[in-house]
C-alpha cells in the first residue's frame, strides 16, 4: 500500500485479522493429525502385539513380526510428526524450539520406556513390574509441561519414589513367602 493512501481502522481490523488466521494456519502444529498418527500406531501396533499372544497359555511373549509391527509404525509415525512439525515450525528459533525439543524428546522417553518395560516382562508378566513401568512412562510423559526444575524433583520423587515402593512390595512378598 503506498503511504498517501489511508486506511479505515475497520480496513486496517480486517488486514490484522487476516494476518493473525494465516499465521495461525501457517504456524500451529496440527495436533490432531499429530495424536492420529500415535494413535493409530497403538491401536494397530498393540493391536497386532495382543493378536499374537492371544491364546497364549501360559503366557510367552508378543512374537518377534508383532514387535517388529510396532517398532515399524513408531518410526512411520515420528517420521510423520518430524515432517508436520519441521514444516511448520522452519525458521523459528528461540524458546519456541527448546521448548518443542523437550517435549520431543519426553515423548520418545517415553515411548521407550514403555517398549523396555515390555521386553523386560516378556518371560514373566508381573502386574506390579507393569505397574512400575507406566507409572514411569506417566512421570516420563508428565515433565513435558514442567519447569527443568520441577522435572528434576518429580524424577526423584515420582520416579525414585516408584523404584523404592517397588523395593519395599518385593520385600515384604519375600518375607510373607519365606
Amino acid at each position: 500500500m503506498l503511504e498517501d493512501q489511508h486506511m479505515s481502522v475497520p480496513q486496517a481490523a480486517a488486514v490484522m485479522e487476516d494476518a493473525r488466521a494465516r499465521a495461525r494456519r501457517e504456524l500451529v502444529i496440527c495436533a490432531p493429525l499429530v495424536y492420529a498418527a500415535w494413535g493409530l500406531t497403538v491401536l494397530l501396533g498393540y493391536g497386532v502385539m495382543w493378536l499374537s499372544v492371544r491364546g497364549q497359555h501360559p503366557y510367552t511373549e508378543p512374537s518377534d513380526g508383532s514387535i517388529a509391527v510396532v517398532l515399524g509404525l513408531a518410526g512411520l509415525a515420528v517420521a510423520a510428526v518430524v515432517v508436520m512439525i519441521s514444516r511448520t515450525v522452519a525458521g523459528i528459533d528461540g524458546r519456541s524450539a527448546r521448548l518443542r525439543s523437550i517435549i520431543l524428546r519426553t515423548y520418545a522417553t517415553g515411548y521407550l520406556i514403555l517398549l523396555c518395560v515390555q521386553v523386560a516382562i516378556k518371560g514373566s508378566v508381573s502386574a506390579r513390574t507393569f505397574a512400575l513401568g507406566a507409572w514411569l512412562v506417566i512421570v516420563g510423559v508428565s515433565c513435558a509441561w514442567q519447569a527443568p526444575a520441577a522435572i528434576l524433583a518429580t524424577c526423584a520423587l515420582a520416579g525414585g519414589g516408584a523404584f523404592l515402593l517397588r523395593a519395599a512390595i518385593k520385600t515384604r512378598l519375600r518375607s510373607h513367602a519365606g
